[in-house]
């Protein structure tokens, strides 16, 4: 389950347990126990609505306290966003300061765009709107090293096979394709 569809399953909770309990319904309640008139039948209807409403106000702390949870991973703290403006920048610049080429002028180019958003004030109303960093900038990057990382490692067991099994039908259609007079043209053209 992700952070939005559980921020959205308590904030239903929350609302639910609010509604339920209305201050109309508890009076209506309280008047109907008191109409009722034996004493100890009263005093027992009380306390259990009295139970009632504690159990209630303990449903609606623990709904609370694991929203703000959420709200507080997703929030990236005041020294997290000095260190981001302040290192990683210079970090890229100094990536980019290693290569000179027309590629590395354009990234400057966005480097220098970017610089603005990548402020103090920028990150604080992002979050205020509600912008999750972690979960828009943090798991695709991760996503991102995983899949480099994935593909520099050399195939074993199953997908050594695979990528062998798939080699050779490659092979096997270039064959086929030779075989034919007019396809051959066609192969010779494309890489002409």
């Amino acid at each position: 389950m992700d952070i939005g569809s559980e921020s959205m399953k308590m904030a239903s909770e929350l609302v639910g347990q609010i509604g339920k309990k209305s201050v109309e319904a508890i009076f209506d309640k309280i008047r109907t126990v008191k109409q009722k008139g034996n004493s100890e039948e009263v005093i027992s209807s009380l306390e259990e609505i009295i139970n009632e409403l504690i159990s209630d106000k303990n449903q609606l702390i623990q709904i609370t306290q694991a929203y703000e949870e959420k709200l507080i991973a997703q929030k990236i703290s005041e020294e997290d966003i000095s260190y981001i403006t302040s290192s990683f920048i210079p970090l890229l610049e100094s990536l980019i300061q290693q290569n000179s080429n027309e590629e590395a002028d354009k990234i400057r180019q966005g480097i220098e765009m970017f610089k603005p958003i990548l402020s103090k004030e920028t990150f604080n109303i992002l979050q205020i709107m509600g912008f999750n960093f972690k979960q828009a900038i943090g798991i695709p990057l991760t996503r991102l090293i995983e899949a480099l990382i994935s593909s520099k490692i050399p195939p074993t067991g199953d997908k050594a096979v695979e990528l062998q099994t798939l080699v050779e039908q490659r092979q096997i259609e270039y064959l086929k394709v030779v075989q034919n007079e007019e396809y051959y043209r066609r192969l010779v053209s494309i890489y002409e």
